[in-house]
């Protein structure tokens, strides 16, 4: 079954400061979402834990190095990918 759950996050560019995500059309009894954060080589720098209702806010706290990095969000058996760019 394909899924509409949609996942919106800014701002991007971001300057390493905060990150916010609000995810859309959750499955009702999916209440959290596991956030992943990978830098380009795949190695996972960050992992957090948001709800997935209202809008999620990860303090990244200038913790990563400006670039590219990928934001995995896993809720329930939906996984969305974003990338997000730190300046």
């Amino acid at each position: 079954s394909t899924s509409s759950t949609t996942l919106r996050m800014w701002p991007n560019p971001n300057n390493g400061d905060q990150l916010f995500l609000a995810l859309s059309e959750v499955s009702g009894d999916v209440t959290t979402a596991a956030v992943d954060i990978f830098d380009m080589f795949g190695k996972r720098v960050m992992t957090n834990t948001i709800a997935t209702q209202g809008t999620g806010v990860i303090e990244l706290d200038e913790q990563l190095a400006p670039g590219l990095y990928v934001v995995t969000v896993t809720a329930g058996d939906v996984i969305l990918t974003e990338r997000v760019v730190i300046q």
